[in-house]
């Protein structure tokens, strides 16, 4: 009977064998984690500035702390998002959970989170069970991360999404083509171009943003080639090491979402944190203010002193202007006909014309074919025979390129006037006189100085204004613009944009009896605009305006309307706006606006100059007149 028993007995021995032998081991790694987490915590390694900077924790005005990545995918701990200390620990106990899969390990998904701990814990890797993250080695490994340069595209005169201009970062590898490179950016997923809808969601946050690393080539047809958009590109003097590791945090972010605000939380704010990724003593979110503009961005990073290098690339709507400045009507005109194949290149041979002249009318011929093909307006095999015919008769005139006049670079972004303004001054209405003080916490207008901003845009934010009349000691709110935006952009033989505008907010306007009343508006419009004889910009627009106010027939009215005017830069510190404006309110209301303005903008220095304003209008043949003088100071 006990031989019978015996080998159950050896089977039962056996096992209790097994499982004495793995406890230790399990109780081993377990305790480990324990100490790990003790460590840490004793360390405060989650107030560390590492930690905040991978996790994207930020201070509120309150003095709580969260993080501004809404995606709980981004977080191993339920209460991530707002406690540091919850997943740090929680990112500790998942470096020990053994992966069922290739790429399902903590390490694979959060590389920077991981090395870093790896390094301030000194972690015994032996101890981690083993993994494997194939796809993030293949492409992490793919950018070959070697240097970083922040890249700025200038602002798209012709686009709500695109006129602020817009950051991101190119990491270049061992190649020497940087076209080649990737770069990393967060933008705003949206596809509307209507500019009222577009601020407003903006402003709200209604758009969700991402980050994304794609070829850097992508970008640059995107932005220079299609839109027109001059870029500006900055050098940062990062190590290797410190690129490495901004790279593994962008991995970390890809498709994962935030809630993306027009002002504050955008593109350019949000960029910041990859530049803190790899070096975090920087402290660059922190220097932001309420307000963050990618030219804000671009002036932190050189104010941090990481930039080693400015480098200006020309967009091809630039060099096919600085090249049509150079030629006449006639040289115009034959440029523009072998674009549009109206003519053959070869017909150019019999113009008696310098062959210098001739390269200049090639050149833009060939860029602008270029163009329509990048915008699909042909097909492949058109563009290429075209583009053939027109570079082989180019080559008939010699290797030497031709003067496209690029003599030297525009004002650099980071050197305008600040993005902020308060203004100061005096003036009377129909006689009787006012102080006035305006704020607008954000961004340029049309008047204001174009140094280092896209001449004839305009985008206000909350433009304020606040009037004492004298004779009534009392103040008023006159104007509160939530959003006012305006495209002046000028159409020539090879482009055809369209000017446009929108304005929401409040206005103190004189109603049909002559008297003033602040009443809300929505404006908008649209037209064409032209170089003028005298350099500067005429315009030309159709407006529609909706007016509400209690001193209003009806309390709304919507009428129609035209303006038209010319911007002229008159030298480096004196600009000038001239401007005719007829509306007519019948739907609601019964009122006959004619206005004249002239207002000019005197520059005094980068952050200071002078407006004075002359206007007349008649409201139902109610004359009235209005001078004013005021002070700016942009900061």
């Amino acid at each position: 009977m006990i031989h019978h028993r015996k080998p159950y007995a050896v089977l039962l021995a056996l096992l209790l064998f097994a499982f004495a032998a793995s406890a230790p081991a399990y109780s081993q790694s377990d305790s480990y984690v324990e100490e790990l987490i003790h460590r840490a915590e004793s360390r405060k390694l989650y107030a560390a500035r590492t930690w905040e900077v991978l996790l994207h924790y930020a201070t509120s005005y309150s003095g709580s702390v969260q993080s501004k990545v809404d995606d709980e995918r981004f977080f191993l701990s339920p209460a991530g998002r707002t406690d540091r200390k919850s997943e740090l620990e929680a990112t500790i106990r998942s470096l020990f959970i053994a992966p069922d899969t290739d790429g399902e390990h903590a390490a694979c998904r959060f590389p920077a989170r991981y090395e870093w701990l790896k390094d301030q814990l000194t972690i015994d890797t032996s101890l981690i069970p083993p993994f494997t993250c194939s796809e993030r080695d293949k492409s992490i490994g793919a950018v070959e991360a070697k240097s970083a340069v922040l890249i700025f595209p200038v602002g798209h005169i012709n686009s709500p999404a695109s006129m602020f201009g817009h950051t991101l970062i190119r990491i270049d590898g061992s190649s020497k083509s940087n076209l080649i490179s990737y770069a990393a950016n967060y933008s705003a997923n949206t596809t509307d171009t209507n500019g009222f809808i577009y601020a407003w969601k903006g402003l709200t946050g209604m758009y969700k943003g991402y980050y994304s690393l794609m070829p850097y080539y992508l970008k640059v047809k995107e932005y220079n080639e299609l839109e027109h958009r001059d870029m500006w590109e900055y050098r940062l003097n990062l190590s290797e090491a410190e690129v490495a590791r901004m790279v593994s945090h962008i991995w970390e972010l890809q498709n994962i979402h935030s809630s993306y605000y027009f002002i504050d939380e955008n593109c350019s704010y949000s960029l910041l944190f990859l530049v803190e990724a790899a070096r975090p003593d920087l402290h660059l979110t922190e220097k932001t203010g309420v307000f963050v503009l990618p030219v804000n961005t671009v002036q932190i990073i050189m104010e941090s002193g990481i930039v080693e290098d400015v480098h200006y690339r020309p967009s091809q709507g630039t060099t096919i202007r600085k090249i049509m400045a150079q030629l006449d009507n006639d040289g115009l005109e034959l440029a523009h006909s072998i674009a549009l194949s109206s003519v053959q290149p070869e017909f150019i041979r019999t113009h008696p014309i310098s062959d210098q002249k001739k390269m200049k009318i090639l050149d833009v011929a060939a860029t602008f074919v270029q163009y329509r093909f990048a915008r699909k307006e042909m097909p492949k095999e058109v563009y290429l025979k075209l583009y053939l015919a027109i570079l082989s008769e180019r080559s008939r005139l010699g290797l030497a390129a031709a003067d496209v006049g690029i003599t030297g670079e525009p004002p650099r972004p980071e050197t305008g006037h600040g993005t902020s303004k308060f203004a100061l001054g005096f003036g009377a209405r129909r006689g009787e006189a006012f102080t006035e003080v305006n704020f607008r916490p954000e961004f340029h207008g049309l008047l204001d100085p174009d140094h280092g901003f896209l001449p004839g845009a305009q985008i206000k934010f909350f433009d304020t204004g606040v009037r004492y009349t004298m004779a009534d000691d009392t103040f008023r709110l006159t104007t509160l613009h939530i959003v006012d935006i305006l495209s002046i952009a000028p159409r020539d033989r090879f482009f055809k944009p369209i000017s446009w505008k929108v304005n929401v907010g409040f206005d103190t306007e004189a109603m049909s009896s002559g008297t003033d009343q602040l009443i809300f508006r929505l404006n908008t419009g649209g037209g064409v605009s032209y170089e003028s004889p005298f350099g500067g910009v005429a315009y030309a627009l159709g407006e529609a305006d909706i007016n509400a106010g209690r001193e209003i027939r009806g309390g709304v009215t919507i009428g129609t309307g035209v303006s038209i005017g010319a911007v002229e830069q008159i030298n480096d510190w004196w600009k000038i706006h001239l401007q005719a404006r007829g509306m007519w309110y019948e739907l609601g209301d019964n009122r006959q606006v004619l206005k004249g303005s002239m207002t000019q903008n005197f520059r005094l220095s980068r952050n200071n100059s002078l407006t004075l304003d002359c206007s007349e209008e008649s409201v139902n043949r109610h004359w009235i007149a209005e001078t004013s003088l005021l002070w700016n100071y942009y900061f």
